[in-house]
């Protein structure tokens, strides 16, 4: 028989997940220079996280979550899945204060969510390494509506098969095809006034290809020697980057 559990706290007998400080979410430009930047990803996702560093789930206002016998009790669990048996344990260990509802919730809930803890801390750990990623808002359209090209081919590319024959697979195609046109519209019709925004703003620069070219283009066959021929190349070239980025 071991010593009755009741003068053991739920703080000492099992150790906690490590859980930082929680940070608030600024709602403006001006929040973020009150807390020093943009909010860590990492850090705000990984409030939702209740797995500890052994890699268990542990919710800290659950009694057996705590309880130095849990092991014990989800292993009754998992024999015959009856409450009354994990009841007798508890009652054979002291622990009788323990109410049936607290002992469904944690078998149904806390025991069997360690996997999806454990994928929600890799999902968090995919959207941090994707936070690091300096992108503009034009940079985020771009990829989106490459992501939504990719689909549209994917989609179009499906064959009659299986159970599904060619007048469905046809339906099929004609409904997705059109929602992710949809949404590429709608992605085309922002960037179309960000950038129409952008040049309102002075911050972006509209010139015809061919007088802008023809500019350069002088502006090298009349340059005094290489190293000037060289300076003008340069700037063309990093104009050219600029461009692209747009």
């Amino acid at each position: 028989m071991t010593d009755n559990p009741q003068n053991v706290s739920p703080e000492d007998s099992m150790v906690e997940p490590q859980i930082d400080q929680v940070q608030q979410v600024p709602s403006s430009s001006n929040d973020l220079e009150q807390y020093g930047g943009a909010v860590d990803v990492n850090n705000v996702f990984g409030q939702l996280s209740n797995i500890n560093e052994d890699g268990i789930l542990h919710e800290p206002t659950c009694e057996i979550c705590s309880n130095p016998h849990r092991e014990d009790m989800e292993q009754k669990w998992l024999e015959n899945k009856e409450v009354r048996e994990v009841k007798q344990l508890l009652k054979e260990r002291g622990c009788e204060s323990i109410k049936k509802s607290v002992i469904e919730n944690h078998m149904f809930f806390h025991m069997s969510s360690e996997i999806k803890q454990i994928q929600m801390i890799e999902y968090t750990g995919r959207l941090a390494r994707l936070d690091t990623v300096n992108m503009t808002t034009l940079d985020r359209i771009r990829l989106c509506l490459s992501a939504l090209t990719e689909r549209l081919m994917g989609i179009n590319s499906i064959t009659p098969g299986g159970d599904n024959g060619f007048t469905e697979i046809e339906k099929i195609k004609s409904a997705e095809t059109a929602k992710l046109m949809s949404s590429f519209n709608q992605l085309l019709k922002l960037q179309a006034s960000i950038l129409g925004e952008m040049k309102v703003n002075g911050e972006l620069i509209a010139i015809p290809t061919k007088k802008f070219v023809a500019i350069f283009e002088d502006a090298i066959l009349n340059a005094g020697g290489e190293k000037e021929r060289e300076a003008i190349q340069a700037v063309l070239a990093k104009l050219q980057e600029l461009s692209i980025t747009l």
